[in-house]
Parts: structure tokens; sequence; C-alpha cells
């Protein structure tokens, strides 16, 4: 049996069990953020937190080489050629880090200047700022030892150490917000809680890889030149993701402001959840196909990922509609809100449609290819959506205000992955578009119609209580979410079980 079947299980059920903590916390902590912050402490702590994403520019996809590398040389054990290629690798991230700081403690006037920050906010906002850039530099050259991890398919051990940062995160913040605690206090408890987990992975990576060295001496720009045509794709791959996630708030402050974050933010909270929770099913994938990939196992490759897409499409897709149908009413317990912009709602349904066509047509599909030898095509499409993508959401945020840059989003994801994507990966794994469409509905058919049936029930006979309190609305969304996907969760097992057998 493959060593991504063995650990398939254990790797997915940390990863939801670490999700599940995270999104609790995590709705409790924005809520109260939302009504304690104003708007302009609140849009410049999200703008901050979304340039967080940034950080992937500079890693120039070395993080999925380290991935890679740890996947297939120690399989090899070629243990001096992976030592080479992490030490160098870590040795840069050094560098960049030492960089991040003097660059952006060198900007910081003009940075909130740009962003729309008033000048009787400028001293606390500037605190704040070089503490959260301080944290980044610390971060970046310790991302590394995750990567390691996922490369030896131990994602659970990454997952659990991530549970305690997560409480630890939650109790700081959350005490402090209640406390009164000041804004500079409270980002340097929200990035120093964020360093932890990358600590643990550290030693752990040491502990099942006894033979790893990442001395200074060890640097060899060789070995990741060798690398390079993979680091670039795996990069502009990272870029196209984060245009989609990231770039969104910092076009609306550049054009509208750091105060219109805070609008666009409820919305995009929601599709930010639905892509936490798709995601979980694919974290053993990149290691997984990287070391099939290594051997030529082209079945296997094939089986990885019909197996796994399939999965995801009869998981998400009860999610994305329980998320669209009952978006207003999930708004309203995340924010706090007695009633729900317009504008907030429609970015809210445009994203979480964005993240859920991301999901269905190239998730799976990219981490397969890419990892397999296929990432020349990819980085060519990661161009074009990145490209797209950003155009796009210039265009319309001009034209269309804050729905706009969402829309872009939209239609960017969709091309990508619907037209592009999708028809390279039948290409290039000799799939035929009937086969994938046929394994996707066997199994998923009678639950997912079932699902619908009974949202379409409850939405004419249940209709949610638009007066209801916080804990009653939870309540409500609570008992229809579980009767909805109890066919799915009863009639999806023979799909669940297919995974590892």
């Amino acid at each position: 049996m493959p060593d991504w079947k063995k650990r398939f299980w254990r790797n997915t059920a940390s990863s939801y069990g670490s999700m599940v903590l995270r999104l609790v916390l995590g709705l409790v902590l924005f809520r109260t953020m939302y009504q304690t912050f104003n708007e302009a402490q609140f849009g410049f702590w999200s703008l901050l937190w979304s340039l967080f994403g940034y950080g992937l520019l500079l890693d120039f996809g070395f993080g999925f080489t380290a991935q890679k590398a740890v996947a297939e040389k120690t399989a090899t054990r070629d243990m001096e050629g992976l030592n080479g290629l992490l030490a160098t690798i870590f040795w840069t991230f050094v560098a960049m880090a030492v960089l991040i700081v003097v660059v952006f403690s060198l900007i910081n006037g003009v940075f909130l200047t740009k962003v729309g920050v008033l000048p009787a906010n400028h001293d606390t906002f500037r605190n704040a700022y070089l503490i959260f850039f301080a944290g980044i530099a610390v971060m970046f050259p310790l991302g590394l030892f995750p990567e390691i991890l996922r490369g030896r398919q131990r994602v659970d051990l990454a997952n659990w150490v991530g549970v305690g940062s997560t409480l630890v995160n939650f109790a700081g913040l959350f005490t402090g917000l209640k406390l009164g605690w000041s804004y500079p206090v409270l980002m340097g408890i929200s990035v120093g809680t964020s360093i932890i987990p990358n600590l643990a992975a550290m030693l752990m990576a040491f502990r099942l890889i006894p033979g790893l060295r990442l001395w200074p001496s060890l640097f060899n720009w060789r070995s990741v030149k060798l690398q390079l045509s993979f680091s670039m794709a795996a990069y502009l791959i990272a870029f196209s993701n984060l245009l989609m996630s990231k770039t969104d708030q910092l076009v609306l402050s550049m054009t509208v402001g750091v105060s219109a974050v805070a609008i666009y933010q409820a919305g995009y909270k929601m599709g930010e959840m639905l892509e936490l929770f798709s995601v979980q099913l694919q974290s053993a994938l990149s290691p997984a196909a990287a070391s099939l990939g290594a051997r030529g196992d082209r079945d296997g490759l094939v089986e990885l990922l019909l197996r796994s897409s399939r999965l995801t499409f009869i998981l998400v897709t009860p999610c994305y509609a329980l998320t669209a149908v009952y978006l207003d009413g999930l708004i309203r317990l995340l924010t706090g809100m007695k009633v729900v912009p317009d504008e907030t709602f429609w970015v809210g349904q445009a994203l979480i449609l964005a993240i859920y066509s991301s999901q269905i047509t190239n998730s799976c599909s990219k981490r397969v290819l890419m990892m397999s030898g296929h990432e020349r095509p990819l980085l060519w499409i990661s161009i074009g959506d990145a490209v797209l993508n950003l155009v796009l959401s210039v265009i319309l945020v001009r034209t269309m205000g804050i729905l706009g840059v969402a829309l872009g989003t939209l239609i960017a994801t969709v091309i990508a992955g619907a037209f592009i994507v999708f028809p390279l990966t039948l290409s290039r794994l000799s799939l035929k578009f009937r086969e994938v469409i046929a394994f996707h509905a066997k199994g998923t058919l009678l639950p997912l119609g079932l699902c619908f049936g009974i949202l379409g029930l409850l939405l004419w006979l249940a209709p949610l209580d638009p007066a209801a309190n916080s804990l009653a609305l939870l309540q409500q969304l609570a008992w229809r979410g579980a009767l909805a996907t109890l066919p799915v969760g009863i009639l999806s097992w023979p799909i669940l079980r297919a995974m590892t057998h």
C-alpha cells in the first residue's frame, strides 16, 4: 500500500481537528475584534495580515521545492543532496528576513500615509506595524520546517502543534481585547504565538530525519539551480493563489481607503472559511504525487487525482450550498450585524463561488501535476491567472466599488480552472472527460440530491428568524446544516473508505 494511503486519514483527521478549533475560536475572535476595534483599527489589522500572504512572493517556490525534495531524497537516502538543498534554502530565507526588516522599517511612514491612516493614529499604528514585520522576519526562515514535515508525510505532527498555538493565540488576544490592552501589544501577541508552530516543526524535523544538517558551510547555490525550473513554477502558482485571496484588500486600500477593507472583510471571511475547510482534504496530495511521479507511476497518479478530487467534490459541494443559502445569517453571526449590507452580502456570494470553483476544477489537479513533472505549462497558466485577476480587480473596483474587486477574483478563477487547468489535466494524464465525470458521479449523485432536496424544504418550511439573537441564530444554523448534510455523511462512506483501499 502506498505511504499516502497509510497516513491519509491520520493526516486528514488532524487537519480537520486543527481546522475546526481554528474555525470556532477564529469566529469568536473575529467577532470580538470586529466589535472592539474601530473601522480604521480593524481595517489596518486585516490589511497587515493580508500582507502576510505576500511572504509567498519571497519564497520563490523554494518551500514547495523543499517538500518535493524531502519526499524524493529521503526515499533514495540521498542525505548529502538533501542537506545541501535545505541548508541553501534556509540561509537564503534568513538573508531575506533581514531584508524584510530593513525595507519595511524604512518605508513605514510612506506606507501608513498611503493606506489612509490618520495622523492622530500614526504612532500607535507604526508600533503595531514594526512589531508585525519583525515577527514576519522571524517566521519566514522557520517556515521551511513545516514543509519538511509535509515532505515526510507527517502533516499530523504539524497540525497538533498548531492546535496548541491556536489555543495560546486565542487566550492572549481574547483576554487582551476584553481588558483593553494596547493595539501594539495585541499585535505582538498575534505574531508571537504564530511563531510557535514553526519552532516546534523545526524540532520535529531534526528528530524525524536524523541525518538532517543545516550548517552554513553546506550552502551550495548549485543545488538550488538544479531545481530552479520547478521552483519558479511553484512560485508563480502560489502567486496566482495569492492574488485570488490576498490582493483584494490591498487594491481596496489603495483605491477606496483602508476603512473599506472592514466592509469587504465580513463577506471575504466566509470564502476564507470555505477554503479552509476544503484544503484540509488535500494536505497529503503534494508529497504523495512527488513520490509517485519519481517512480513514474502514472496509474498511481491517476488514482490519487480521481479519488482525492471526488472526495473534495462530495464534501465541499454541500458546504458551498449551505454557505450560499445561509450567507446572510452566517455574516450576522460572524459580525454581530443586525442587518447585512447588500454590498457585503454579494461580496460574500462572489468569493465563496470563486473558492468553490477553484476547489472543484483545479485545486487537486494543480497539486498532482505540479509535483509529478508537469510544472512548465502550469507556470504560464499561473502568469495569466495572476495578471487577469489583478487587472480585473483594478478595473472593476473603479466602476462597481467594493463588489468589483470580488467579481474580478471570481471571473479570473473560473476561467483559469474550468477552461485551462482542467483540460490540461485530462491531456497530461491521458484521461477522458466522460471518464472523470462518470467517476465523480458514482456514489455522489444520490447523497447530494438528497442534501439539496432537504435544503430546499428547509428554505420553504423553516426560514431563519431575522430577529434571532446570536445564540438562537447559531442553533438555527447548526440543526439545519446537520439535517441537510446527514445524507452525505451516511451515504458517502464507500467514497471515504476507497481513499485507503
